[in-house]
């Protein structure tokens, strides 16, 4: 009985780290969605304020989310801090189903950012002159970011291999019937004109 239940907790535990398209999975301070051809990595700061990742397909951004207004379309420039990089990066204002994101780029130098060191912070500059700054924490950042990657790359090859595998059906044949078919065996008429 108690290799049993031994078993049983072992194959619970084992099914419980295994992701299947639509699951959340925390990593420490850091959440993996894992929603087939859209999947984010994120961590949350305040209500207000996350930092992440996200992929549709195989493109990804990082992005912040942050309660201050901005006009979407515009660029600004942010300053990011981390253990190993210091650096201004560029973000975008975009408004997604009606919550303002700033995307940041270039991805790799962010990317880079969050794989080492326990904390990553922004210094976005305010109209007023200030600068507004949030910290985030990257534990479990560098293990959820890596999943999203992966499964953005695999949804790609899912992808392309189901277009290889659904058989492509040609058009039946055209047949062209005439609207009417003549009568050979009939006489064509005369055309002599009698008075």
């Amino acid at each position: 009985m108690k290799l049993m239940y031994s078993f049983a907790l072992s194959f619970l535990l084992l099914m419980a780290n295994l992701a299947w398209a639509g699951d959340k999975i925390a990593y420490q301070n850091w959440i993996a969605e894992l929603g087939g051809k859209t999947n984010e990595a994120y961590t949350i700061a305040d209500p207000n304020t996350s930092f992440g990742s996200f992929c549709s397909g195989e493109q990804c951004l990082f992005y912040l989310h942050q309660s201050f207004a901005c006009s979407p379309g515009a660029k600004y420039s942010v300053l990011m801090n981390s253990p190993s990089v210091s650096t201004a990066l560029t973000m975008e204002c975009t408004v997604i189903n009606g919550n303002v994101f700033q995307i940041l780029s270039p991805f790799e130098v962010v990317l880079k950012a969050t794989q080492v060191g326990d904390t990553i912070g922004f210094a976005v500059a305010l109209q007023s002159g200030a600068f507004a700054v949030t910290r985030f924490s990257l534990v479990g950042a560098k293990p959820a970011i890596e999943r999203v990657l992966v499964e953005a790359a695999t949804s790609k090859q899912r992808e392309q291999k189901e277009q290889k595998e659904t058989p492509k059906l040609a058009p039946p044949p055209v047949q062209m019937t005439p609207k009417s078919t003549p009568n050979l065996n009939q006489k064509a008429p005369s055309k002599d004109i009698s008075i």
